[in-house]
């Protein structure tokens, strides 16, 4: 089950995360008269974690509040993300949180919503 700095903030509905690469910075040199060029690793950069899915409550506060409990945490702050295979994220940080119109559908609420977090290195 995945949480967010130790929050169940996903369980009320299906999620899913999709990784992207880690960057490394690269500065190249040339110089005038000799053939080639210096590479400098600068190190390894971060990587953009993208989370997509539901929110789902039974009454339109609760969704609200599930919204806010979320929206707190784009804080700039470090935290530990896990995804549903329980493989944990260290140095997490909440970059954009993107809720959907929030729609009454049967005896409930639900919302779909984007996440785009960075991983520090």
């Amino acid at each position: 089950m995945s949480c967010f700095d130790g929050q169940d903030l996903f369980v009320s509905g299906p999620h899913s995360f999709r990784l992207g690469p880690w960057q490394r910075c690269l500065q190249r040199r040339g110089f005038a008269g000799v053939s080639g060029e210096l590479v400098l690793d600068l190190g390894l950069r971060s990587r953009q974690v993208f989370q997509t899915g539901r929110l789902q409550a039974d009454t339109a506060a609760g969704l609200q509040s599930l919204l806010d409990a979320i929206s707190d945490y784009c804080d700039g702050a470090e935290h530990v993300l896990v995804d549903n295979y329980d493989t944990s994220f260290p140095r997490v940080i909440l970059q954009r949180f993107e809720p959907a119109s929030a729609v009454k559908h049967g005896r409930g609420y639900y919302c779909d919503y984007d996440i785009e977090y960075v991983q520090l290195p």
